[in-house]
């Protein structure tokens, strides 16, 4: 019986790990950091290529080549693949992330060794590496690890006599490797940027630059669902639609801007505050962590700094500002508590003959 206890805290062991190493796998899989997505695809290519390195020892071989020591050489890549896999790339530098390119370029060379010293077999797997660069790494790293790659390529060959015909082959292979490498890294980055550009405009509002509503939203939905206090302000612009009206769009514009560099600023050092314009002009912001003390006097300091701004002619910018906040609120309760706050305030301004 307690044999088969062990058994069975061994085999529970062991699908915790497995499970662990899935969850971490699937995690830097699905990751939007660039440096943890180079790392899980290097580690996918370090397996996928070691595996298919072993499957290779099925097929007819050079008639020198080792095949004892090509399974070994196979596994090596395997584990060193399924070791950088689920690794936390997000903490480790650039510049060790960038050395195993070429570790995989003298893995390869030592395949080449081991499995006969036959370039054109071989030499598909530097182009794994090359591609690796291409497709995850910045522009130019191909051409500044090629002196890697002719080691890697010329020195087995060299160190076993080979002839000038295969020596030579470094001739054709090394331009097309640079080719297809930076040719991809260009190819990459443009679309990058593209992509870089296209988050933006989806989430922050193209005139101010702060994130926008569906930003807002979520966050305000994860932090609403956390342990912790949540505080959020409302802002709505006094006599905007004035200043639209007399001075036209631009000089609104002007103002709106004014209010965003206005809240930009008067974020407290250190948090996690998150200023958003939601629509026209009104204003929202996240005070996470914070409790609604504060986020009162935070409100007055803002509303102080918005009074001190003035439209193009000279005509003062002001805002009314609502305060809600609290713990283990619903996110449209915490929201629309701040909302009819600032109308109350806004309507605490109006000259008793406007109040209705």
């Amino acid at each position: 019986m307690g044999v088969r206890l062990i058994g069975i805290g061994q085999s529970a062991d062991m699908n915790a790990v497995g499970k662990w190493y899935m969850h971490r796998v699937r995690t830097n899989a699905r990751s939007g950091d660039l440096r943890v997505t180079s790392g899980v695809t290097i580690g996918a290519l370090f397996a996928s290529c070691g595996l298919y390195a072993l499957a290779m020892t099925l097929l007819p071989a050079q008639p020198d080549a080792g095949r004892g020591n090509t399974v070994m050489v196979a596994l090596v890549a395997v584990a060193f693949g399924v070791v950088f896999m689920p690794l936390p790339w997000e903490r480790i530098s650039d510049g060790m992330r960038l050395a195993v390119g070429p570790l995989g370029m003298g893995l390869t060379g030592l395949y080449n060794i081991a499995s006969g010293l036959d370039p054109f077999r071989y030499g598909y797997f530097y182009l794994m590496v090359i591609l690796w660069y291409g497709m995850c790494e910045r522009r130019g790293m191909t051409l500044k690890t090629s002196p890697f790659l002719i080691v890697a390529y010329l020195l087995p060959l060299i160190l076993d006599g080979a002839s000038a015909s295969d020596l030579a082959s470094i001739g054709y292979a090394l331009p097309i490797y640079l080719l297809v490498g930076e040719t991809l890294a260009w190819r990459t980055d443009r679309a990058r940027r593209l992509q870089r550009r296209l988050e933006q405009l989806a989430h922050h509002d193209p005139l101010t630059g702060l994130p926008n509503r569906a930003v807002f939203t979520a966050e305000l939905r994860r932090r609403c669902a956390g342990p912790e206090p949540v505080a959020v302000l409302f802002l709505d612009l006094n006599g905007f639609k004035q200043i639209n009206d007399r001075l036209g769009h631009a000089a609104g514009d002007d103002v709106l801007v004014q209010v965003a560099d206005t809240l930009r600023t008067a974020k407290r050092r250190g948090s996690r505050d998150l200023a958003c314009r939601l629509a026209g002009d009104e204003f929202v912001v996240l005070l996470p962590d914070t409790q609604l003390e504060v986020a009162r006097a935070l409100a007055e300091r803002i509303e102080r700094r918005l009074g001190e701004l003035s439209a193009t002619d000279g005509t003062p910018v002001g805002a009314s500002v609502g305060v809600a906040g609290g713990l283990s609120m619903d996110p449209n309760d915490l929201l629309a508590a701040a909302d009819e706050a600032m109308y109350l305030a806004k309507q605490a301004r109006r000259p008793a003959s406007e109040a209705s």
